[in-house]
């Protein structure tokens, strides 16, 4: 037979990280970053790279034929 606390404290985890915590950290998050006027920094893209006229930056590790280093 299982504890009491082995079956609550995982399903209160499961409900803060689920569902609390990101409704608190919409309105309060120590972790957000902001300039000196406090106002939020919004983050680059979630890629390390833009691209841009339909070209990327970004080679495969596959090399082509002409392309040799």
């Amino acid at each position: 037979m299982v504890c009491v606390p082995c079956i609550i404290i995982p399903l209160l985890l499961y409900i803060w990280h689920k569902f609390v915590q990101p409704i608190l950290l919409r309105y309060w998050n120590p972790w957000e970053k902001k300039d000196d006027d406090g106002n939020v920094i919004k983050k680059g893209p979630d890629f390390p790279f833009e691209c841009k006229g339909g070209v990327c930056p970004f080679r495969s590790g596959r090399q082509e034929d002409g392309e040799r280093q």
